[in-house]
C-alpha cells in the first residue's frame, strides 16, 4: 500500500540552526550542537559579523535555517519584519537582553523540549524564548500601530 504525497511542506524533525552574534559565538552555538543540532553562526556562514539583518534574514530562510537569535524588536523593523514573512523564517528570540552567556544556555535548555514541539509548524513565526517558557510573538502588521 503506499499512500499519496502530502501538499503540505515537509519540515525535517532536526531543524539546522543560525546562531546570530547577538547571542555569542561560542556558548549557544555549543549548545545547539551538543544538543544534536547541526549549527552555524552568521560568522561562519559570511565569513564577517557585520551582515545586515535583511541579507542573513533571506539567506535563513532560503536555506530552511532556525535562528536564534535576542533581537525582539526585529518584528517591528518594516524591512526585517517583511524579511522574515517573505522568508517564511522560523525564529528563536531570547527576550531578556541581560543574561551571561550560561544563563542563555540554561534558559534554552529548560525549554528545548517545548521548543522542539515547533519544529513541524511552518513559518513564519517568531517563538520568544523566557525563563517561564516560550510563547509566539505576534508579528503584527503594516497598518502603522507598532
Amino acid at each position: 500500500m503506499t499512500s499519496s504525497p502530502s501538499s503540505e511542506p515537509i519540515l525535517p524533525s532536526r531543524p539546522r540552526i543560525l546562531v546570530d552574534h547577538s547571542l555569542g559565538r561560542v556558548a549557544m552555538p555549543a549548545f545547539f550542537r551538543d544538543a544534536g543540532y547541526e549549527t552555524t553562526t552568521i560568522l561562519e556562514m559570511f565569513g564577517r559579523a557585520d551582515v545586515r539583518d535583511v541579507d542573513w534574514i533571506a539567506e535563513a530562510g532560503r536555506l530552511g535555517l532556525v535562528v536564534a537569535h535576542k533581537d525582539a524588536r526585529i518584528r517591528y523593523r518594516p524591512a526585517e519584519r517583511q524579511a522574515v514573512l517573505s522568508a517564511k523564517l522560523r525564529m528563536l528570540c531570547l527576550t531578556s537582553g541581560n543574561m551571561t552567556a550560561q544563563d542563555q544556555v540554561e534558559c534554552f535548555r529548560a525549554n528545548l523540549a517545548a521548543i522542539e514541539k515547533w519544529w513541524p509548524k511552518p513559518g513564519p513565526w517568531i517563538l520568544a524564548v523566557r525563563r517561564t517558557g516560550v510563547a509566539e510573538l505576534p508579528l503584527g502588521d503594516d497598518s502603522g500601530g507598532t
